[in-house]
C-alpha cells in the first residue's frame, strides 16, 4: 500500500496558502528551525499540533491525512 506522507502534504498546503515556514512557526509558539525540523522528517512531528496545524493551514485531519483515500486502498487490497 502506498504511503501517505503528511509532511509533504503540509508543506504543499503552506505554500500553496502563501504561509512561510518562519510564520506558521510564530503561530504555533515555536521557532522557524525546529518547525523545519518537524516538517522535513528530521524529528517526529508533535501529535498535540496538528490541530492547530491544520487550522492555519485551513484543513481537517482527514485532509491532511488523506483518510479517505487510505481507506478506498485498505478496502481494495482486502478484496483481493
Amino acid at each position: 500500500m502506498e504511503s501517505i506522507n503528511f509532511r509533504e502534504k503540509m508543506k504543499e498546503q503552506r505554500k500553496l496558502k502563501g504561509i512561510t515556514q518562519l510564520k506558521l512557526a510564530q503561530e504555533l509558539g515555536i521557532g522557524q528551525d525546529l518547525y523545519s525540523r518537524y516538517e522535513n522528517g528530521k524529528l517526529n512531528f508533535p501529535v498535540a499540533l496538528i490541530p492547530e496545524v491544520c487550522f492555519y493551514l485551513e484543513l481537517t485531519p482527514n485532509d491532511l491525512f488523506e483518510y479517505d483515500r487510505y481507506i478506498r486502498l485498505y478496502h481494495s487490497n482486502k478484496k483481493k
